[in-house]
């Protein structure tokens, strides 16, 4: 894992002690509302907030709801004169689009005046959910890298070894290319008796945030970095597709068109499938012992290949917020070094570098020790205005292959114009 290392004088600024009483000041007679998802981080912020309410004598109304309706949601809120959040979660792809519609507050002074040292973060992580052109609207929350969960009780088997030599001529190792996985996971499910793969297809976000990963892998990207000139009618682009779209029919789950990362999480969680190109957060439904078939059973593994996708969320303060004063407590409170162990050792996926430096930490979430390589070896979306387009873009090029049938190099370079245009005037990209 690639050290990020800050000063233990800097880390103590960023991450003191709970609030004196006289700075509970500023949230009196005020409650602070926020929408998140409804995922393993959001559980872990709602079991300690209580603390804050204490030491602040104010109420936190944290409103959890599926992913596919924060943005509608959040929209007309943003847009008003007054909002209803007092603090925002913000979805690394929604960046552009908040900062360009002025809807996210500058953080930099606040920052300087606290003497917040915000290198406690890992790099990758504040460029994706932290800065903007330079100045800083986010503090980073969680992330969601994404990587290989796998069943490792069936992999490290002997049983399961010999198979796979008399396969492959060869002693197993993990596969060091998408193209090679792919393989794998087909004769696996076979082999096992088992689906090879657990996918989620549905349009748009849990098919792009998961075909993107086959994308980047292959060295695919969906612009050009430097001339923003789309790449999606190059060759690496339709490998990808066509390898998303052959495990789909010939590896994964029932229905898998149709799934989202609760229905992998189900399927791995019921014992039905070997692998799945999904996101660390789903470990500790995983590990579940109410509900879950594989508790201990899991591993990660970063993806093969080039790089996988990288998102995260980050903690935001309305511009329209009624008392920002009160919203930058929360914000302090909630990034402090006591509150965010606490929420890593809850299952949590932790954005502060330290944590996964801890002993206690990796002997809690051991799947948590390669993280550090997948994020070195990940990108996010570009930071554009108008990414929420491009996600709806890729969604409609990928049914139209997955559910029509349509070959992907027709469709992708049918696509290159319509990509183009997303991008061109972006004040972002200059």
């Amino acid at each position: 894992m690639r050290k990020h290392y800050c000063s233990l004088a800097a880390l103590l600024l960023l991450c003191g002690a709970a609030p004196s009483l006289a700075a509970s000041d500023v949230c009196k007679d005020t409650e602070i509302n926020i929408l998140m998802e409804t995922v393993p981080d959001t559980v872990a912020v709602s079991n300690i907030k209580s603390e804050f309410e204490k030491a602040y004598n104010t109420k936190v109304n944290i409103e959890a709801i599926n992913y596919s309706l924060m943005h509608e949601k959040l929209v007309p809120s943003l847009s008003a004169s007054s909002g209803h959040y007092n603090v925002l979660v913000v979805d690394s792809y929604w960046v552009g689009e908040f900062k360009t519609a002025g809807w996210i507050a500058e953080l930099d002074e606040l920052i300087a005046r606290d003497k917040i040292d915000t290198g406690v973060y890992i790099p990758a992580l504040m460029e994706l959910n932290g800065r903007v052109q330079g100045k800083t609207y986010m503090l980073p929350f969680w992330h969601y890298a994404m990587g290989v969960l796998y069943r490792k009780d069936i992999v490290d088997a002997p049983a399961f070894r010999e198979a796979y030599k008399k396969q492959f001529g060869k002693d197993w190792e993990f596969p060091k290319t998408l193209e090679e996985f792919a393989e794998v996971a087909k004769w696996a499910g076979k082999q096992e008796n088992m689906h090879g793969m657990a996918m989620a297809g549905q349009r748009a976000d849990p098919v792009v945030m998961e075909a993107t990963n086959y994308l980047f892998s292959v060295g695919g990207d969906f612009y050009d970095r430097a001339t923003w000139k789309s790449t999606m009618g190059n060759p690496e682009a339709a490998k990808a597709v066509n390898i998303y779209a052959d495990l789909l029919k010939n590896a994964a789950q029932p229905g898998a068109l149709g799934a989202n990362f609760d229905d992998v999480a189900n399927t791995l969680k019921q014992g039905k499938a070997i692998f799945a190109i999904s996101y660390l957060f789903l470990f500790p439904t995983l590990q579940d012992k109410k509900d879950s078939l594989v508790v201990d059973k899991m591993m990660f593994e970063p993806l093969p290949g080039k790089e996988s996708f990288l998102g995260a969320w980050g903690w935001a303060i309305p511009s329209n917020a009624p008392n920002k004063e009160c919203s930058w407590e929360f914000l302090k409170w909630v990034e402090s070094k006591d509150a965010a162990y606490k929420r890593a050792l809850d299952g949590g996926q932790p954005t502060q570098a330290w944590i996964y430096e801890d002993s206690k930490f990796l002997e809690a979430w051991p799947m948590m020790r390669k993280v550090g390589y997948a994020v070195d070896h990940s990108k996010g979306l570009p930071i554009m205005s108008r990414s929420t387009q491009l996600v709806e873009t890729f969604a409609e090029v990928l049914g139209t292959v997955l559910a029509d049938g349509a070959k992907s190099e027709d469709t992708l370079a049918e696509s290159v114009s319509k990509f183009d245009r997303l991008v061109k005037g972006d004040p972002l990209l200059k």
